[in-house]
C-alpha cells in the first residue's frame, strides 16, 4: 500500500505478532545531495531556489532560506517584509493541510460531501496562491488581504471549520472524517514533546557540527515530534481516540491560522515569533526556522570569503516525526494494529495524521515469516 506520493519514500515495515506490531522499522529513500545544488550560488539566489527545488510548502522553504541568508550577513527582515511573510506562511499552512487531508483521506467521502470538498480545495489553492504571490514581493497592503481572507474563511466552513476549539459542524465533510476514526482505539494517546525555539540553538549546533543529524535529528533523551499535534495537543485533548485528536489538532491548526490572518487584514498585527526566527551562526552563518503546517522547517547557510554560499543545510520536520526511534514509530509500536490490509490501513491512517511530505510504503509480515 502507497501513501502520500511526492519526491522519494518512507517504506514502513511492520512485524505483527497476534494482532500486535511487536517491530516497526522505518527507512528513508529520499533523494540525497540536494542542498550541493546550493552551494557556490550567490546567497541572494538561494530563496528562489529552494521555492523552486520543493512542491510543497515552497513559499515556508523561500522564507526559511531567506531568514538564513539574512542572518548570516547580521541583517534584520525589515517590518513589511515580514508582515508579507506573516501573511503567505499562514495562508500556505492552511491550503497544505486541507490539501493533504482531502487528497489524501483513506476512507471515501460521500459522493456529494466529496463533490464539496473538491471544490473547497480549489477555491483554497488559488486563494492561498494569489495571498502568496502578494507576499512574494516583499511587502503586502493588510488591507487587500480581507477579500481572499474570507474566501478562506468560507471554505473552511464549508467543510465543517470553524472558531478555533469548536468541534466539525454537523453534516460536513470534516464530521464525516472525524466520525471515521472517533471510535478508532487502535492508537494510545500520548503526549508530544514539542520541538521549539528553545530547542534551535543545539539543533543548530549539532545540523552543523554532526554530518548526519540531517537524516536523523535527535535530542538527547528525549522523543521529538513537531507539527500540529505539538502545537495544538490542548485543543485534540477531549476527543474520544487518538487519531480523532491528532485530526481535531489539524483542523485547529487551520482556525488558527484563519484568526491570525484576520487579525493581519483587520489590524494589520501579526505574532512573528510564532512562526518564524532566526540568528547568526558559526563559520559566517545563519540559520532560519519557520513553523509550517508539518512542523518546523530549518534552513542554514555559510557564506565562504569569496561571497558565495559554501554550505548548505535543510532540516526538515518529516526527519523529526518519521524518525527510526521517533514519535510515529513509537505510537505504533505495540499497538493492535490487526493483520493484512486492515493494519496496513491502521497504519496509513497514522501516517497521514502525522502528515509526511513524501510517499509511505507500508509492509506487514507475521511473526511467523521473520
Amino acid at each position: 500500500m502507497t501513501f502520500l506520493r511526492g519526491p522519494g519514500t518512507i517504506s514502513v515495515e511492520v512485524m505483527v505478532s497476534r494482532g500486535v506490531a511487536s517491530s516497526v522499522a522505518v527507512k528513508a529513500n529520499r533523494p540525497q545531495g540536494l542542498t550541493r545544488i546550493f552551494v557556490g550560488r550567490r546567497p541572494e539566489e538561494a530563496p528562489a531556489l529552494a521555492r523552486q527545488l520543493f512542491s510543497l510548502c515552497g513559499f515556508s522553504q523561500s522564507v526559511a532560506s531567506r531568514l538564513a541568508i539574512l542572518n548570516a550577513a547580521d541583517l534584520p527582515m525589515g517590518q513589511g517584509e515580514r508582515v508579507a511573510a506573516a501573511a503567505g506562511l499562514h495562508a500556505e499552512r492552511i491550503f497544505e493541510t486541507l490539501r493533504a487531508l482531502i487528497l489524501h483521506w483513506p476512507s471515501p467521502l460521500p459522493s456529494e460531501l466529496a463533490a464539496t470538498v473538491g471544490r473547497c480545495l480549489r477555491e483554497a489553492l488559488a486563494t492561498s496562491q494569489a495571498i502568496i504571490a502578494q507576499a512574494s514581493t516583499g511587502k503586502i497592503n493588510p488591507q487587500n488581504l480581507a477579500s481572499p481572507v474570507d474566501r478562506l474563511c468560507s471554505v473552511a466552513k464549508a467543510m465543517g471549520i470553524s472558531d478555533p476549539g469548536d468541534m466539525p459542524s454537523s453534516g460536513s465533510a470534516c464530521a464525516a472524517m472525524l466520525q471515521d476514526i472517533d471510535n478508532d482505539r487502535v492508537f494510545a494517546g500520548r503526549t508530544p514533546d514539542g520541538l521549539t525555539v528553545e530547542d534551535d540553538p543545539e539543533v543548530i549546533a549539532r545540523l552543523i557540527d554532526e554530518p548526519e543529524y540531517i537524516n536523523l535529528p535527535h535530542l538527547p533523551d528525549r522523543v521529538v515530534e513537531t507539527g500540529a499535534w505539538a502545537r495544538r495537543l490542548a485543543c485534540g485533548a477531549a476527543a474520544s481516540s487518538h487519531l480523532a485528536q491528532r485530526f481535531l489538532s489539524r483542523i485547529d491548526d487551520v482556525s488558527y491560522c484563519l484568526e491570525k490572518l484576520k487579525a493581519l487584514a483587520g489590524t494589520g498585527e501579526y505574532d512573528w515569533a510564532t512562526l518564524a526566527c532566526g540568528a547568526p551562526t558559526t563559520r559566517a552563518g545563519g540559520y532560519g526556522a519557520v513553523e509550517c503546517a508539518r512542523g518546523r522547517l530549518y534552513h542554514q547557510v555559510e557564506i565562504g570569503n569569496n561571497g558565495k554560499l559554501s554550505a548548505y543545510r535543510i532540516l526538515a520536520p518529516t526527519e523529526w516525526n518519521f524518525h527510526p526511534a521517533g514519535p510515529f514509530v513509537e505510537t505504533l509500536l505495540r499497538s493492535r494494529i490487526g493483520s493484512g490490509d486492515s493494519a496496513a490501513r491502521s497504519v496509513c491512517r497514522l501516517a497521514l495524521l502525522f502528515d509526511p511530505c513524501v510517499a509511505i510504503e507500508v509492509g506487514i509480515r507475521g511473526a511467523a515469516h521473520a
